[in-house]
Formats: structure tokens, sequence, C-alpha cells
């Protein structure tokens, strides 16, 4: 398409109102450069048939895919809360809880599954969650997860001043506020590694990267210190997995409880 679909998509939110259009303004202002980096990679791995989003509010990645010409479809908890953006655009968006519901969708349904930003909000079983994307992902197809790295510097330097990662009353009382719980917990490469072994899905490559504000002096000190540090400790976890197994192994996970 002729407009360029980060555009586009700008040109629909600054035509909503109200606290709508708050959301979606102060979202896409903080995560436009990660949401353009999926729309690379996903571009880069060329995937065979449509893209799922898990968890796709407030769906601008899945308005990028479907604005960059992809045949996308994103599943959310609660739809409604975007509703206007979603008829806007002409998004297919399904409900489903994630995490208590199977995904309303037949087996190997998928040639590309995203789970960006959402593993780390998992409240009740992440396992199941794997179980559901490997089981609509076609054979062979892709998974693509990113969240959020337990040994960032941010994270780290929480945990030195004694202060909790993600603090739980704020986490929490996104579930009334939102509509979505907030971050659980945030995991290490190993752990999510393990997750998806025992899910049947097959890591393909690992990455770590960071995305700064896009203006303003916070921009400028933390592109410095991520630039003086191993990549292992830059913010977010890059995974690209494929589908290897028809079912989890979830014995495998056994030794992650307590």
């Amino acid at each position: 398409m002729n407009t360029n679909p980060i555009e586009a998509l700008w040109a629909v939110v600054k035509s909503q109102t109200g606290r709508v259009r708050e959301w979606h303004g102060d979202d896409l202002l903080n995560h436009q450069p990660r949401y353009l980096a999926d729309l690379r990679l996903i571009e880069s791995l060329t995937p065979a048939g449509t893209v799922l989003e898990v968890g796709s509010a407030p769906c601008h990645m899945t308005a990028l895919l479907s604005l960059a010409g992809f045949s996308v479809v994103g599943v959310d908890v609660d739809p409604g809360r975007i509703a206007e953006l979603i008829e806007q655009l002409g998004l297919d968006v399904r409900r489903c809880d994630i995490e208590r519901e199977q995904l309303p969708f037949a087996d190997g349904s998928f040639g590309c599954v995203m789970l960006c930003e959402t593993f780390e909000h998992l409240r009740i079983d992440p396992a199941f969650v794997l179980s559901e994307i490997n089981r609509v992902l076609a054979p062979g197809a892709t998974l693509v997860l990113t969240t959020p790295n337990v040994y960032s510097l941010p994270s780290l330097a929480r945990l030195l001043l004694g202060r909790s990662i993600a603090d739980p009353v704020t986490e929490f009382g996104k579930l009334r506020r939102l509509g979505h719980m907030g971050h659980v917990r945030e995991y290490s490469a190993g752990e999510v590694r393990r997750f998806l072994e025992a899910s049947g899905l097959a890591v393909e490559s690992v990455d770590y990267r960071f995305h700064a504000p896009l203006v303003g002096r916070k921009k400028k000190l933390l592109s410095l210190a991520y630039h003086l540090v191993p990549r292992r400790f830059r913010r977010e976890l890059v995974f690209v997995a494929h589908k290897v197994a028809e079912g989890p192994n979830l014995s495998a996970l056994v030794p992650l409880l307590p």
C-alpha cells in the first residue's frame, strides 16, 4: 500500500477521542520502536499463512501487520476495549481468555504466532498457553516470543535498591483499570527456553534488545548504558522458535515448580 503502516496507524489513533485516544497515543509513543522491530522480524521470517497475535490489545501490532499486507488474526481477553480501532481498520480480533480457554481455532491453522510482551502477564498457567499455541501452529511453523529480561539493567538496579522488579499492588491493580493483569514476573532466557522446549517448540534464536524512548534525556542515558554492558543485560528477550512436536512435555516443567 502507498501509506507507511506506522503513519496510517498514527492517523487512526489521532482520529480517536477521550481516554481511548490517550491510551492509544501513550502506548504507540512508548512502544513504536518495538512494534517496528517486531514488524521487521516478521517480514524477515516470511511466514507461510496467516499470523496470529496472542494478547493483541491495544492491537497496534495487529494493525501494523494488516497495514503491511499480512493476513493476521488477533486474540484478546476483551476486544471491546479497542472496538473503535478494530472497526476503523477492519481488524479480525477474537475474544479469548488464553489462560482459561482453548484458542478458538482449528489445529495447525497458522504459519506464525506472535506472543509479544504477554508472557510476563500470565498468572495462571503459561504452559497451557504455550500448548495451545503449539496446537494451532502448522507443522514447522514459527513462534515469535518477546518478554522482559529479568537480568536487564533496570531490573538489577531495582533489586540492588531493595525494590521489587514489578510492584504487585500496581500490577494487580491493572486488572481493574485496564482489564488485564500487569507483570506477574519476569524470566531469564534459560527459563523461557525450558518452557518453549517442553511445549514442543525448538528454539532457533535468542536475541537481547532494548528500545529507548523516542525523545528526551532518558533516551540518551539508556542508550549509553546499554551500549556499555554485555547484550545479556539488555531489556528484552526475543525468541524465535518453530514447532517440532505435536504436544507439550509438561513433565519437563516439574523442576520449575516449588
